[in-house]
Formats: C-alpha cells, sequence, structure tokens
C-alpha cells in the first residue's frame, strides 16, 4: 500500500519541525548549570499505591524544558530507582511518553541519555554538555530509567538476579511514576532500549499486559501500552549464537569478513554442541542447565571475536579505553556524572555511592541464575498477539547482537501473524529527515524489522538523525516505507 496525503502530511510536519531545529542548534552550546542547587525534594505519595513515594526536584541542564529528576523509594524494601524525565520539546500533553531502558544486564540508562538519545550529550573531556538536536523527546516525552536497582544512580539492598524479577521493579515504578504525572497516563506509552533490553523489554510488557486486565479493579494505573522497540536486541540466545558465524564469516558491506576459514570451519564445527546445551536449557530454564550453555557458546561462538581487537559493537572500529565498553565516551560519561555538581542538581542521593557506567556485581548475579541463555521471544510473541505493536530495529555494523541473528530469530518465532511477516518483502526504507537510503524494512500485522545502514550497537549514536526518523514515524504509526505487505 502506498502512503496515504495524510500521512504524507503529518511526516512532512515532523520532519519540518525536526529541521528547523537542528538549523537552530547546531553548533549551539549550553553548558550544565555550575551553580550547585540547594533545591530540596518534594516528597509525593500516594493512597493508590502504598508502601511507596517519591522524591522529585526539577533540575536545569542544556534542555530547557520541564524536566523532573528523582526517585522512587520502595520504603518496604528500601530501594530507590533513579529516574530523570524529560517533556516533549512539541506537544508534552498529547505526545507519546516512551520508557528507554540500557541494557548489560546492570548498565544505566543515563549512558543512553547522555551518548545516544537523551537531550543533553557529554562532551569527549567530560566536562560539559550540549544540547542535542536529534533527541528523542523531539517528538515525545521521554523517561531514562536506572534499572535494576544498584545501576546507575539507583541503590538499596535488593540483590536483583533475574529479568522477571527487574520487570516486577519496572512496573511498579511505571505505576508510580504514572499516579503522580497524571498528565501523562492519557498518552499512547512506548517501552523501549537496547542490547540486554531483548530480555526486559519482553518481560515488561508481558507484565504490563497482565497487570493491565484487572488494573481498575485493583486501582492501577491502566497503562495506553501502543508499542515497544527492541535495539539490537539479545532475545533468543540459541538462534543468536547460531549466526555469529554467518555474519563474521561473510562481507558486510566495505567490512569483512571478520574472520579466516579455519575460524569459521571451528565456529561451524562446534555449533551442534551449542546447541545442544541450549536446547535442553530451553527445555528446562535454571542455573544448571543455562550456565554451561551460556559459558560453551560464548568461547566456541561469539569468543573467536575477542582475539581480533575489534569493537563488538562496532566492526569498523578498534576497541577504545580501559573500561572494556570500548569507547572513549563512556568514560567520560563517567567523569561527568560523578561531579558534585551535577549529582547535586540532580538530586542525587550520597547513598548510591560512585557511578559507573556498567554495574559488574549486577551482571555476575544474573549470569550465576542463568539468566543470559533465557529466551524472551515467547514474550515478544504475547505482546504481538495483545494487538501491540513491536519493532526491532538493528544496526548491521554490531557483532555482539547482530542484525542477521536478530532477524533470523524474528522469523522463526511462533505467532499468528509468522505466516504473513515470513513472506514479506523486505523494503527500502528512505530517511525523511536526511534522505538517505538508511536501511531496509520488512513488516507484516503488527511486527517490524528495520536494518539500519552504518549502525552498530547504539543506533542512536552512530545515526542520530536517521534514527529520529524512525522513531518518530513509528510512534506516529507512519508506514517506514511505502509499502506495507
Amino acid at each position: 500500500m502506498r502512503i496515504t496525503a495524510k500521512l504524507f502530511t503529518i511526516a512532512t510536519a515532523i520532519t519540518s519541525l525536526v529541521i528547523g531545529q537542528v538549523v537552530a542548534e547546531t553548533n549551539y552550546q549550553i553548558p550544565f548549570v555550575n551553580s550547585v542547587d540547594t533545591q530540596e525534594f518534594k516528597i509525593l505519595t500516594n493512597d493508590a499505591v502504598e508502601g511507596y513515594a517519591v522524591r522529585v526536584k526539577e533540575p536545569k541542564s542544556c534542555e530547557s524544558g520541564v524536566q523532573y529528576s528523582g526517585y522512587i523509594d520502595n520504603l518496604e524494601t528500601d530501594d530507590h530507582f533513579f529516574f530523570w524525565f524529560f517533556e516533549s520539546r512539541t506537544l508534552p500533553k498529547s505526545d507519546p511518553t516512551v520508557l528507554w531502558l540500557n541494557g548489560g544486564p546492570g548498565c544505566s540508562s543515563m549512558m543512553g541519555l547522555w551518548m545516544e538519545l537523551g537531550p543533553c550529550q557529554v562532551s569527549p573531556f567530560g566536562n560539559e554538555t550540549f544540547v542535542n538536536p536529534y533527541s528523542w523527546n523531539t517528538l515525545a516525552n521521554v523517561i531514562f530509567l536506572d534499572q535494576p536497582v544498584n545501576v546507575g544512580y539507583s541503590y538499596g539492598k535488593s540483590k536483583i538476579r533475574s529479568t522477571k524479577e527487574a520487570a516486577r521493579d519496572v512496573y511498579a515504578f511505571l505505576q508510580l511514576f504514572l499516579s503522580e504525572f497524571t498528565e501523562y497516563a492519557e498518552n499512547p506509552f512506548h517501552i523501549s532500549g537496547e542490547s540486554y533490553a531483548g530480555h526486559y523489554l519482553p518481560a515488561i510488557a508481558t507484565e504490563i499486559i497482565e497487570n493491565n486486565k484487572d488494573a481498575g479493579k485493583h486501582g492501577r494505573v491502566p497503562i495506553k501500552f501502543d508499542s515497544m522497540l527492541i535495539g539490537n536486541g539479545w532475545t533468543n540466545p540459541r538462534t543468536q549464537f547460531k549466526y555469529y558465524q554467518e555474519f563474521g564469516c561473510t562481507k558486510n558491506g566495505e567490512v569483512g569478513p571478520i574472520f579466516d576459514k579455519k575460524t569459521c570451519q571451528g565456529m561451524v564445527d562446534t555449533y551442534p554442541r551449542c546447541k545442544s546445551l541450549m536446547d535442553t536449557c530451553y527445555k528446562h530454564p535454571s542455573a544448571l542447565t543455562c550456565i554451561p550453555a551460556t559459558l560453551y557458546c560464548e568461547k566456541t561462538q561469539a569468543g573467536p571475536f575477542d582475539k581480533t581487537g575489534l569493537n563488538p559493537y562496532d566492526i569498523r572500529m578498534d576497541c577504545e579505553g580501559d573500561s572494556g565498553l570500548c569507547y572513549n565516551l563512556i568514560e567520560s560519561i563517567e567523569i561527568w556524572a560523578n561531579e558534585d555538581k551535577v549529582r547535586a542538581e540532580l538530586g542525587v542521593d550520597p547513598k548510591a555511592g560512585n557511578y559507573t557506567g556498567c554495574s559488574d556485581s549486577v551482571g555476575f548475579r544474573f549470569g550465576k541464575t542463568g539468566d543470559n541463555a533465557f529466551d524472551f521471544s515467547s514474550d515478544v510473541a504475547q505482546t504481538l498477539i495483545a494487538g501491540v505493536r513491536v519493532l526491532l530495529y538493528v544496526g548491521d555494523k554490531d557483532w555482539i547482537c547482530n542484525w542477521i541473528g536478530n532477524k533470523a530469530w524474528s522469523l522463526e518465532m511462533d505467532w499468528p501473524g509468522r505466516t504473513a511477516y515470513n513472506e514479506a518483502v523486505d523494503h527500502p526504507w528512505h530517511s525523511w529527515l536526511t534522505g538517505e537510503k538508511a536501511g531496509e524494512v520488512r513488516s507484516a500485522n503488527n511486527l517490524t524489522f528495520l536494518r539500519i545502514y552504518d549502525a552498530g550497537h547504539m543506533v542512536p549514536y552512530d545515526q542520530p538523525a536517521n534514527a529520529l526518523d524512525f522513531f518518530g514515524r513509528w510512534i506516529n504509526h507512519i508506514p517506514l516505507s511505502f509499502w506495507t505487505d
């Protein structure tokens, strides 16, 4: 179906708005407020959500619009979840609201804010922030949440060990947030994130769907759940392990192949055992079955990449820095995040301790339960069955959660729309914001797969304008190609 005149009018308006803002803000830098704000928290409670409180501030940053930062406090468990909310730059009272989560497990969503899609990005020297004209809050209200507890600025006593446990806490957070900020509760709601969010988001989606069924009966806020956006996700490990060989042993545009023939054959020869171990894990998911599967598959299928010295998040680059995360900018963010003036302005509790981009201890706890090997594609299927739209967007220069493996599991997934989706054609995606042929898209029913050219693991970092294009069109129900199947 070709795009209608109405949709074209909407898209033109969005594009004009964004281009106008880009022109106005290009090379315009505003440093984070230099004075330490002594404003006290506002303490909010809600009788409908017992045992919780909200501490909130209105910080000043490079973003001039309405914003809130603070904590959702679980008074029973003594856990405290840090969030930073930004109103839409366009129509905040009617624009959708979007939750953003980084992955890990154990990585702070402040990295997504300060490096990828947030309105304020940290400079390479870690000494200031500047306006991001391609921020996703150009077109939506956006919440960045540090979760699970003890990630980023969040802190507490609980030792979350699995995706399912984390999903329950995120749902509780959303109930508190939307109960207190009721003006956003009527808007369409989306959940988004990248990497291990391929675990987090499907679990959160099913948590929302199940709790929505009797929300009114139990005094909960019905969440107007519109869609889920998973970027370069880790969702179905068995299938994604299988396709490391194909991705690493074939040419990818101007890059590759990554491995020599001997290495490639070794990956082929060892995958059957990897699959056998993963089959057992999938049938009986537990630490006993899934940890051995993870260790063997990581060693034989993902492990060969470690010898290359390349960045696993972008195969076009060498690994940078000393953090193990391969980007110098991540270390710059840690410098900025630990500045006294920044922590005071955001209301970061001293009990949160030193900020790190990713928590090794949280990641270790998830690893001990075998969570890394758990399959969440069935949760994606349940989300689709419930009528919620799902977008899988994947930068095609990422190794760790590459586009071939992600596309493969989307084609294998068992759901009522499988036949139509598998028979659909991959169409070109042209970014209306840049005019580029920016990727290719496949769509059927309420599932869309988007391959993004020349982007690594963090699509909004590598392709900020094109990322805003697909994001704006998606949340406004505008097709990503001129055809739908």
